[in-house]
């Protein structure tokens, strides 16, 4: 750590107990859902060239997205992504996070449900040999019913092991399309470079959507051991390259098992083959979208309770103004070395106190909701939420005739919203109101320019033509 981080909880707190394998894998988890199903899809629409190149952009700026919310953590000391957007711009802009995160992973979750509920009837038909699919509502109430001790965990440290199953079974699933891709011979039909701009407008948001999880990188960064930034990029890094290791595997073996006809779903595609192989790959298709669903229920039930707390008792933390004559040396991590104002003969003891002052007085600020109502922490509020969430999104997912509905909203409007437009704008908006606890670079704030405009764009123009394919 840097002396102008601030860490909530503190770097020594009982809390953090997740090590860097821990906090790999639980983000590994939250990145990597259902939208792996759809990569096949978006490389017949791009090519296998242009596909792999698109997916390199998505986990690069998502790498260096979910970086840029850690820091504006440690410059202010927010805990969630909200907190990040009320220090940056106030208590409006908490509210507005808060939402978008909530009503996104209510769709995501609800995404998740519709696919497992597809594939547990067709698992459960196969393995019964009935000539009559079971009820799918039926399937899909037994599925939660059976998850209900994990839809009420309270934080993804509790959820670790079902991370490591949902990796595990995500990569047999890939396993078993290589092993199909390799026995079928379709290889003269495969695109390397598509020039239709229409197609890859409507395949980029697929892509980037599967290397969505920002919204789970402060929980993990808040439970992180030792949570110094090298490590926190380890996890990230590590999650981003596993995730983009699989999913590109995943993308060509299914592009060139289904060649020209690749579903929006690949496992449609694999309906008749009816070996032990891809039967094993269903199973842990339907295995890690199941566990996935409580993977997105931490962070939406924490962005609903965090919606109801700011209604309630108001903002979380009143940010601290700084005046130009209190300005703070800047520490150069990379260098090591120390600048000073031109008016400035601060010494690094005068910064540490002047840092643990202004710390004192975020928590102050926080601490005075005291006497409020407890949003946060009650069990009652704790357990009425989650059912209000798994209830909602249950009556929703029996109702939606596919999930390609679902990924095609969440893809190209809220998607880019809360992985690269927000990040970027509230760093941006930090460092310059709050200069003397500036993180990272000048070339991340060129990088955070540029990923504002580009993301804006691609968010009007992907909406447009994924509207226009809807209509």
């Amino acid at each position: 750590m840097t002396t102008a981080d601030i860490l909530v909880p503190e770097c020594d707190h009982p809390s953090r107990k997740s090590t860097i394998m821990v906090a790999g894998f639980n983000l590994t988890a939250s990145i990597m859902g259902g939208g792996v199903l759809s990569i096949p899809f978006a490389f017949s629409k791009t090519g296998i060239v242009l596909g792999s190149l698109l997916m390199v952009v998505a986990a690069i700026t998502t790498e260096r997205s979910m970086y840029l919310l850690c820091l504006c953590a440690r410059m202010t000391g927010a805990k969630s992504f909200g907190e990040v957007g009320e220090v940056a711009f106030g208590k409006k802009m908490e509210y507005f996070i808060s939402c978008i995160l909530c009503v996104f992973l209510c769709f995501a979750i609800i995404g998740y449900m519709v696919l497992a509920k597809d594939i547990w009837t067709s698992v459960i038909s196969v393995i019964g040999h009935m000539q009559t699919p079971p009820n799918d509502e039926l399937v899909l109430a037994a599925i939660i019913i059976l998850i209900v001790p994990l839809l009420v965990q309270k934080s993804l440290h509790a959820l670790r092991f079902s991370c490591y199953v949902g990796v595990f079974s995500v990569s047999t699933l890939c396993l078993a399309l290589v092993r199909h891709a390799l026995s079928v011979p379709v290889w003269s039909n495969i695109m390397l470079w598509s020039t239709n701009l229409e197609d890859i407008l409507v395949a980029f948001p697929i892509i980037s959507l599967s290397f969505l999880g920002i919204f789970n990188v402060l929980p993990i960064q808040n439970a992180l051991i030792e949570p110094s930034r090298p490590r926190i990029l380890l996890v990230i890094d590590g999650a981003i390259t596993t995730v983009f290791t699989i999913s590109l595997i995943f993308g060509l073996a299914g592009y060139l098992y289904a060649g020209e006809k690749t579903d929006g779903n690949i496992l449609k595609n694999c309906e008749t083959a009816g070996d032990f192989n891809l039967l094993l790959g269903k199973l842990g298709c339907g295995t890690m979208v199941t566990l996935a669903i409580p993977m997105m229920m931490v962070p939406c039930r924490s962005c609903l309770l965090e919606i109801v707390d700011v209604l309630v008792n108001g903002p979380h933390i009143a940010p601290v103004e700084v005046e130009e004559s209190e300005k703070l040396p800047l520490i150069n991590e990379e260098s090591k070395e120390t600048s000073y104002n031109s008016t400035s003969t601060t010494t690094t003891e005068q910064y540490l106190e002047q840092t643990q002052h202004v710390e004192e007085e975020m928590m102050y600020a926080s601490s005075s909701r005291g006497h409020k109502v407890n949003i946060i922490d009650n069990t009652f509020i704790h357990y009425a939420s989650t059912f209000f969430i798994f209830a909602s999104c249950y009556m929703v997912a029996v109702r939606v005739p596919g999930v390609a509905m679902v990924w095609a909203i969440l893809g190209c409007s809220m998607g880019y919203l809360v992985a690269f437009i927000l990040p970027s704008v509230c760093y941006l908006k930090i460092r310059r109101r709050y200069p003397t606890h500036a993180s990272g670079s000048n070339s991340l704030v060129w990088f955070s320019w540029i990923l504002l405009v580009t993301s804006s764009v691609a968010t009007v123009v992907c909406t447009t033509e994924t509207l226009k394919g809807m209509l």
